[in-house]
């Protein structure tokens, strides 16, 4: 009976950040146009905005909740030891669990050989295409990755 009040628990919980999530807007990337005249006689033309990519990891279940990651780097190591990018202290993680990687705009997450496995939205994965929203597992922490 109280197994099934935390899975009941830990699904609401999911579920409200689901919604909380889906409330926030997605920045604007406006297009800079402006033309200035410089004494040289050389003319600065339109520009855009070059895309910038990045993404977070944001702690939603274990001791650190509500913590969140940024990951720029093309390769982003999640594990228990200090030596990861992304260091998450607990028994379940793996030294080196996991990794993420850029490749692109796109992000994928890699599992290290860790004891308890990697998933994505409740699936156990070895290296996996990410997207907006979706639920991490690494041991017992859960994570939602979050692109812009």
């Amino acid at each position: 009976m109280g197994n099934i009040l935390i899975g009941i628990l830990i699904l609401l919980v999911i579920i409200d950040i689901i919604l909380r999530l889906r409330k926030r807007e997605e920045p604007k990337i406006e297009k800079f146009e402006e033309f200035k005249e410089i004494k040289s006689n050389t003319i600065m033309l339109e520009s855009a905005v070059a895309p910038i990519y990045w993404a977070y990891l944001i702690i939603k279940h274990g001791l650190e909740r509500g913590k969140d990651f940024k990951i720029q780097k093309e390769e982003t190591k999640i594990g228990r030891d200090e030596e990861n990018d992304i260091i998450l202290s607990h028994p379940t993680v793996s030294r080196f669990h996991a990794k993420i990687i850029r490749e692109g705009e796109n992000y994928f997450i890699e599992d290290l050989n860790s004891a308890n496995g990697t998933f994505v939205n409740g699936i156990k994965v070895q290296k996996e295409l990410l997207h907006d929203n979706d639920i991490l597992q690494f041991g017992d922490i859960v994570c939602i990755f979050k692109k812009i």
